[in-house]
């Protein structure tokens, strides 16, 4: 029951911001609880949830996957100092 006020109180502040400009800034994904790797295609998962309103503040919130490719990432490293 408190996560479903909380919801209907958080509504109306995140179509405010949505209103506002097509991303949001990293602190205000945080405080909306957007994580800072949040994914495009786990946006079109909330509808799934009864969550298609969150779908605005998710798109402006979230990273493509083609911006992820351009950085590679490693599961680890060797570093071998020479001397």
């Amino acid at each position: 029951m408190a996560g479903e006020l909380y919801l209907l109180w958080l509504l109306p502040l995140l179509q405010t911001l949505a209103s506002y400009g097509a991303e949001l800034s990293s602190e205000a994904c945080r405080e909306m609880g957007f994580s800072s790797n949040l994914l495009c295609s786990s946006c079109d998962l909330l509808g799934q949830f009864s969550l298609g309103q969150l779908d605005l503040p998710c798109r402006q919130c979230c990273q493509e996957e083609a911006q992820l490719e351009s950085r590679k990432l490693y599961p680890g490293a060797i570093l071998e100092v020479c001397g």
